[in-house]
């Protein structure tokens, strides 16, 4: 099974060296391009302690922040190394400012985790939720270097416990530390007899909640916008949410809605003006006159950055990719005391089904469901979804405690 793994990732290696002379452009180009050009010399020479973070995306990284900065805060000198899987985690966040050096990680091939740990040269290492990259790792572990998973989950069908992930499961007990989000990964782990591993929660619980606190607000714009009126907000949407919030609009025109799409390419803002156009809308970008815009009933985000602040001025969420595309962060407008709903896809976010346990979220599958439980939603009582956030605050001290190095 190792040769096959190792064999696998060699020749997908090859192929990308093929297509890179056919795709020229686009996402699929820059993961390419990624994966085979390494551009090693941008790490800067080693000074003190580094770490390496290895994040699958922009979600992950979302996860890690919180321990980076903590990390700086206690050493500002120890070097900080990101590496990410995928193109949209590392356009957006190649320009870190607490980071030494953002990266792809190539393929997980022999030469490239040796390349890897060689160039990387850490002290310490951490992977982030999912990334269980076999070759990878197991570089690190020979090497002697702390290896450390954190806020991980695994389910009962995860690869580790089939019969053929025995190679990676051979890893676990070999980690420093495997940090979980939740009761049933700890259990399942457990059951292997790990002694190093900790239910520590999500760290995006300490992440939302920071930026609760600090986050920038073009208050004047949604103050004016909302102007007291009850307003539903589309977090990171995709078409299922937007046709649910139209039918939603047409039900209740006394709401107003707030619409921050996953993608804000020109064609898919074309395609939400289209969607709603019965109703008086605006786009972010266009909303210089403050008068003017309490007058309107719908306002588009065609801009990034916006959505986390945004949250505030709405009375409850509708949080996009829960219906098949992989449920977006619904802690951000829980720590802005606002409740969620989402679609019934959510098996693989262990924060949603604690989130609905508590009282403070709900799964949908139509608007019909979200007209029934709009009462609810409205009458969820002040401070119970901050509250659900701040009790399950703290796990990135607890990975820190673990995981910093005293030069």
């Amino acid at each position: 099974m190792k040769i096959c793994y190792a064999l696998f990732f060699k020749t997908l290696n090859s192929l990308l060296y093929l297509a890179k002379y056919f795709i020229q452009s686009g996402k699929i180009a820059d993961f390419i391009n990624g994966k085979i050009y390494q551009k090693w010399e941008i790490i800067p020479p080693k000074n003190g302690v580094r770490y390496w973070f290895h994040c699958a995306s922009l979600g992950e990284f979302e996860q890690a922040r919180p321990i980076i900065e903590l990390l700086k805060k206690a050493d500002s000198s120890c070097s900080i190394v990101i590496t990410f899987f995928s193109p949209s985690g590392f356009n957006l966040r190649k320009n870190y400012d607490l980071a030494d050096a953002v990266l792809y990680l190539p393929l997980d091939t022999p030469k490239n985790a040796q390349l890897t740990v060689q160039n990387i040269k850490p002290d310490a290492v951490v992977f982030v939720k999912y990334e269980l990259w076999y070759l990878m790792i197991k570089e690190v572990l020979n090497q002697n270097i702390p290896f450390y998973l954190v806020s991980a989950v695994f389910r009962n069908n995860h690869l580790v416990f089939k019969p053929w992930g025995k190679f990676i499961r051979q890893l676990l007990p070999k980690m420093s530390a495997i940090f979980l989000q939740d009761k049933n990964s700890f259990q399942l782990l457990n059951q292997l007899h790990l002694k190093q591993i900790y239910w520590s929660g999500d760290t995006r619980f300490d992440r939302v909640l920071q930026f609760q606190n600090n986050s920038p607000v073009n208050s004047n714009v949604f103050e004016r916008f909302k102007n007291q009126i009850p307003t539903l907000i589309l977090g990171s949407s995709w078409k299922e949410e937007e046709e649910i919030a139209l039918k939603f609009l047409q039900n209740n025109p006394d709401f107003k809605l707030i619409i921050a799409p996953h993608d804000i390419s020109k064609d898919r803002i074309f395609e939400i003006k289209k969607l709603f156009h019965q109703f008086n809308g605006v786009l972010y970008t266009e909303t210089s006159d403050l008068e003017v815009i309490e007058s309107k009933q719908i306002l588009i985000l065609d801009t990034m950055g916006q959505l986390s602040s945004a949250y505030q001025y709405s009375d409850f969420a509708l949080v996009g990719g829960g219906f098949g595309k992989g449920l977006h962060n619904i802690l951000e407008p829980l720590a802005h005391d606002i409740p969620v709903v989402f679609g019934h896809t959510f098996n693989k976010h262990p924060e949603a089904k604690m989130a609905i346990d508590e009282g403070i979220a709900f799964s949908i599958s139509d608007e019909k469901d979200l007209e029934l439980i709009k009462n609810q939603l409205l009458n969820i009582k002040d401070g119970q979804c901050y509250q659900f956030i701040k009790r399950n605050s703290g796990a990135s001290q607890m990975v820190f405690d673990k995981i910093f190095i005293k030069n």
